[in-house]
């Protein structure tokens, strides 16, 4: 079940913040929460390790035994996860085909982007399959697993928090329906020993992912198998992100779960995105601008860090990129002049916050494709996410920044 990564080329969920604290309505992308005082050049990507801990012994953590998997062994076995497992995990019925059928079509009636080949795919499925989407078999739908990540890098140690994320990727292998990536999302509870003297840790539930990397064989295999159970569960789902180009420019979204009313008890919705801006809405003059400027004004010790949450108002509900075109940068004219000064890449840290630059800048559109390689940009992150799971699990409470957790990421142009 352990095979050497492949160093070129996959969606893992590169972007990457943690889910606010329970609040599956409030989403959170690949855009990575690893706390990184990135305010000046000698500091830039350096991660705060927290307070010290004599903590257990030092367990060196192995990335493809507690971080990353895309073994044929893991993502081929449908008892450990598949695409029509993970349905039935985001559905209500423990089916998934209503809910598949309404998102896809959903795809094709968002006001701010309307794109029909999703709609048009599942509308094929409906004519081979039949007109009742609960009856339709989805082990025969054309998506595989790309690859699960162990998220716990994202946290939240604090009061009513919780110990990240766990995540699959998958992808379409339709010849019309790609490049289409979808990313499953899982919040990791706290767990008893995760909380010491009333003060979150996640150092019990780190401790147990780092102690896989002790194991090899079956013993790791079964380990792995009952690890992977206790995550994808239908009460830690919590939302789906994509990013396609079906339509070309590529596009990424997040869907959550939304009052219905087509008579299902929910359905999948797309709301702004977590921590990206809206550049198109807020490089323009009037009263968003002016709110922006004046919030910026005042957090920006703390987004030129990387840990200040971009409030809703001043994100998109989706975000596009044409490969080959540089993209829009954010405009801070009229922005504080002491700031400006005090802050010299606090346009790039608050732009690497986002997919669309996090995505561009040092990665490819997708981090974890359809041949279950990685690329190297996402082979960095996974190597910070060791050194980070390896602090936590000896109770050092490491924080992270929003965006990547490597040191010193390319930071966009």
């Amino acid at each position: 079940m352990r095979s050497s990564l492949l160093l070129l080329l996959v969606l893992a969920a590169a972007c990457g913040p943690p889910m606010p604290a329970a609040d599956a309505g409030s989403p959170a992308t690949d855009a990575g929460l690893d706390l990184v005082d990135a305010g000046s050049p000698a500091d830039a990507g350096a991660v705060d390790a927290g307070p010290a801990s004599d903590g257990g012994p030092f367990i060196p953590v192995v990335i493809q035994a507690s971080l990353f998997w895309s073994d044929a062994g893991v993502v081929d076995d449908p008892q450990v996860v598949s695409f029509s497992k993970l349905m039935r995990l985001a559905s209500h019925d423990d089916h998934g085909g209503r809910l598949l059928s309404e998102w896809f079509h959903r795809f094709a009636t968002t006001p701010h982007s309307e794109r029909a080949l999703p709609a048009q795919f599942i509308d094929e499925v409906a004519r081979v399959q039949g007109a009742d989407p609960s009856r339709w078999d989805l082990s025969r739908l054309p998506f595989v697993i790309t690859g699960l990540h162990n998220r716990v890098d994202l946290a939240a140690l604090e009061p009513g928090g919780h110990c990240g994320e766990f995540r699959v990727s998958a992808a379409s292998t339709d010849p019309t329906l790609q490049p289409f990536h979808m990313l499953f999302l899982f919040r990791q509870p706290l767990e008893a020993d995760d909380t010491v003297n009333g003060r979150v840790t996640c150092e019990g539930t780190a401790r147990r992912w780092a102690q896989l990397s002790t194991l090899t064989g079956p013993a790791l295999d079964a380990a792995l198998k009952a690890t992977f159970a206790r995550r994808l569960t239908r009460e830690h789902f919590l939302l789906i992100e994509t990013v396609e180009q079906s339509l070309s420019p590529w596009e990424w979204r997040q869907w959550v779960k939304a009052p219905s009313s087509s008579g299902l008890p929910f359905v999948l919705e797309n709301p702004p995105l977590f921590q990206q801006l809206d550049l198109e809405r807020l490089n323009q003059p009037g009263a968003l601008r002016s709110s922006f400027l004046a919030w910026l004004e005042t957090n920006a010790d703390a987004a030129v860090t990387r840990r200040a949450p971009i409030p809703e108002a001043f994100r998109p509900p989706s975000v596009r990129a044409v490969a080959g075109v540089p993209r829009q940068p954010l405009s801070l004219a009229g922005l504080d002049a002491q700031v400006l000064a005090r802050h010299p890449t606090l346009r790039q840290q608050l732009e690497l916050v986002g997919c669309a630059a996090c995505h561009t800048a040092d990665a490819d559109f997708v981090q974890t494709r359809a041949d279950r390689s990685i690329s190297p940009f996402y082979a960095k992150e996974l190597d910070a996410r060791a050194r980070h799971l390896e602090r936590l699990s000896r109770g050092e409470a490491p924080t992270a920044p929003f965006g990547p957790l490597q040191a010193m990421p390319a930071l966009p142009p």
